[in-house]
């Protein structure tokens, strides 16, 4: 590994990624990115010994990165780290399933009844706590049988535009029904969508450290998208940290696969979040702007994998666009959930304290209910809130037909 390929020599130890970094705020014991990422890395490439739990406690939000004004791959270097770092067997097992969101979905889903049953007893979760160090306090989202399918397309709309659905381990085993709104609203904006039968984008893998399985992910994935992307066809997310992953952790993971390196280059360039593709219409005038009168009081949390991507805040501006929403924008920072990491018991606390300004907010904007395009945000919103939290496409579909939420 060269010191040039994380612009390494950029650093200036300004500490500007540690003051963006949220958990440096939460959790006064923690060293920060810089140390973790520039100071440690110089040794890391001389061979020294540098392997350190706190690796573990590393976010994967990317505000370093955004923040380091000499553009040092502060999370890159922490992300490698991470994977050649030696966890307890404990922790080991039960990464290693946090790593597979699609195995577990696709086990989980066999009996998805007596899956969500036994996940919401609580002596199944102080189990858990006990034996794999799950906290008890969390509550796993509802599983149910995946039924999500690219829809019959008709004659009269074989001449639209296509593109292909993204739609992600949660969406595809937890909230199917999500990804059909998703598509229904793209319908109704003058798409025609198919389902791309992907697995887990990889990110979760990255998160708990284990490259490996997300490289497999990423080049699956890739394969998978090749012909319709090749084609012309464009790519698009519900969720911000597959888009994330789908626009530039593909490209990091498989550099050095010169095969796949047109293809991954045509993802990462086609891929849209779905507001992103939706406020490209509105710009241009197009945009199915047929909204009933909603009289709503929303509040909005931008995910921190959505402010990565560099695409503004599309929902934001969309959900103003219907008559009689009214928005606040909650800029507060991370929510602490970051996928996994809040489901941790060691991290709960440092999750919870993360997510404290958060809370705060959305408690003193007193809104109907909190919109977010992360599924984790949303979970760790009602978790740590009194107000339901869901998904913009449900707000902004339903307005079309106005329907309660």
């Amino acid at each position: 590994m060269r010191l040039d390929e994380f612009a390494i020599d950029n650093c200036l130890k300004c500490s500007v990624c540690n003051a963006a970094c949220p958990v440096y705020s939460a959790h006064a014991q923690y060293p920060g990115p810089k140390h973790l990422g520039p100071e440690l890395e110089r040794l890391r490439c001389e061979g020294v010994a540098t392997d350190t739990a706190w690796l573990e406690y590393c976010l994967g939000c990317h505000r370093c990165d955004l923040a380091c004004p000499y553009q040092v791959g502060v999370s890159e270097m922490i992300g490698r780290a991470k994977a050649m770092h030696r966890k307890p067997l404990v922790r080991s097992l039960r990464d290693w399933w946090f790593a597979r969101p699609g195995l577990l979905g696709r086990l989980t889903t066999i009996l998805p009844a007596l899956s969500n049953f036994v996940l919401s007893m609580a002596p199944a979760r102080f189990l858990m706590s006990k034996l794999i160090q799950i906290a008890p306090q969390r509550v796993f989202p509802a599983y149910t049988r995946p039924d999500l399918r690219t829809p019959t397309i008709g004659a009269h709309k074989k001449e639209r535009p296509r593109v292909l659905f993204f739609p992600g381990c949660f969406i595809r085993y937890n909230r199917p029904e999500l990804g059909r709104k998703v598509i229904d609203l793209l319908d109704r904006n003058g798409f025609t969508t198919e389902v791309a039968a992907t697995d887990c984008c990889g990110v979760p893998a990255l998160a708990n450290g284990d490259r490996t399985k997300a490289r497999s992910l990423a080049q699956d994935n890739v394969l998978t998208m090749a012909n319709q992307v090749n084609a012309g066809m464009r790519v698009v997310t519900a969720c911000s940290s597959c888009g994330y992953m789908l626009k530039t952790g593909f490209g990091g993971l498989l550099k050095d696969d010169a095969g796949l390196a047109d293809v991954v280059q045509r993802i990462g360039s086609q891929t849209f979040d779905l507001a992103e593709l939706l406020m490209e219409q509105s710009d241009a005038g197009t945009l199915n702007t047929e909204f009933q009168t909603a009289n709503m009081h929303l509040a909005y949390h931008a995910p921190c994998h959505q402010k990565s991507q560099g695409i503004g805040r599309p929902w934001f501006h969309l959900l103003r666009q219907i008559p009689g929403v009214t928005v606040d924008d909650i800029d507060a920072g991370c929510c602490g959930m970051s996928g996994t990491f809040g489901f941790k018991q060691e991290k709960y606390e440092v999750s919870m304290a993360i997510g404290r300004q958060l809370f705060d907010r959305i408690n003193a904007s007193q809104p109907e209910m909190v919109a977010t395009e992360c599924a984790t945000c949303q979970m760790q919103i009602e978790h740590g809130t009194t107000y339901k939290a869901i998904h913009p496409a449900e707000i902004m579909l339903q307005a079309y037909d106005r329907r309660p939420v």
